[in-house]
């Protein structure tokens, strides 16, 4: 999904545009721009709601649905287990429903790209503040 650091002028306008376009498949309703969006952005999303899951479920990792999604993600295959946490799922699902929203957005303004874009949404604090409110009521 990213390119590498050195690229051509050519190369880095076509960045945005192609980025662009999938955003606006995605405001359209378009499933297979959104499949392609969260395939490209799942392991950040899953990083994210790990973190945000260790801070706040109290439950071991090794028990979180999360563990299973990142080992099929890896390619292995394991088994859901009895005592398994549904928190971090909640998580994942909730920090994808947010990026749906939010991404329509996304402009390319100043020639940036989305991904620059959506790691900007993960990584802010008023994010963060969004999902302890989804969470725990306004009381944050």
């Amino acid at each position: 999904m990213t390119k590498p650091i050195a690229e051509s002028g050519k190369e880095q306008k076509q960045l945005p545009k192609a980025d662009l376009e999938l955003v606006s498949k995605i405001a359209k309703g378009d499933t297979q721009a959104w499949e392609r969006f969260v395939l490209g952005y799942s392991s950040w999303v899953l990083y994210r709601a790990r973190k945000w899951c260790e801070r706040h479920c109290g439950k071991p990792c090794a028990n979180c649905g999360l563990a299973l999604l990142h080992s099929k993600m890896e390619g292995r295959t394991t088994e859901r287990r009895e005592d398994e946490c549904d928190d971090g799922m909640e998580i994942y699902i909730w920090i994808f429903e947010q990026l749906q929203k939010r991404v329509v957005r996304y402009s390319a303004r100043n020639n940036s790209k989305l991904s620059t874009f959506v790691w900007r949404i993960l990584n802010s604090r008023e994010f963060y503040i969004d999902w302890l409110r989804w969470k725990y009521g306004r009381v944050f």
